[in-house]
């Protein structure tokens, strides 16, 4: 039996339009989906509990750097700076113990790159002595935790952009991972 003439133009229609659309990127050099305003993203955080720290900031090759290790790194300034990033933002908080959140929010070139942002920095971290780390209720993020001294990273990317977290000291892990939820709500509620 034949499917009538109708049912397989509306099939192919369908099909069309899902292949038109597209689910992201198409190849490695392909921003896959719209570039957030970092500056906004990161702004958007309130203080949590107790922390407290400078206004938000725009941040170039240099302050992603200190941003991701927590001190200077001229060494990752220059591969950030050869990824090229479109626009970049770091806020910081200080606990009165004396930890630190912080978060950055950027944007690529393309998909590949803020996807290979997230899992370098955790690499950093785990050949410091941490371990992979990946929470429950962050699906998707890419990490590392080491417990001496104190210190979690997380890395999160959608299209073109990448979200960052790291926590050290008394920050707990579910400081990170709060933060880390609400830096994704705020970058979906932008780019849709």
């Amino acid at each position: 039996m034949r499917a009538p003439a109708s049912l397989v133009a509306v099939v192919l229609a369908l099909a069309l339009a899902l292949v038109a659309a597209g689910c992201g990127p198409l190849g490695p050099t392909e921003q896959g989906g719209d570039a957030g305003d970092p500056l906004a993203v990161v702004t958007a955080l309130p203080s949590p509990g107790e922390l407290r720290g400078p206004d938000p900031a725009t941040a170039d090759a240099a302050d992603l750097a200190e941003a991701f290790t927590g001190r200077p790194d001229a060494e990752l300034a220059a591969v950030i700076d050869d990824r090229a990033p479109a626009d970049a933002a770091v806020r910081t908080w200080t606990s009165p113990g004396g930890g630190t959140l912080t978060v950055a929010a950027s944007v690529w070139p393309s998909h590949l790159i803020a996807t290979g942002v997230g899992s370098d920095l955790a690499a950093r971290l785990v050949a410091d002595d941490g371990a992979a780390w990946t929470p429950p209720d962050v699906p998707g993020a890419r990490g590392a935790r080491r417990d001496d001294p104190a210190e979690a990273r997380l890395g999160f990317s959608v299209g073109p952009n990448a979200l960052y977290v790291r926590a050290t000291g008394d920050v707990g892990d579910d400081v990170a991972e709060r933060a880390m939820r609400r830096l994704i709500l705020v970058l979906e509620g932008q780019t849709g």
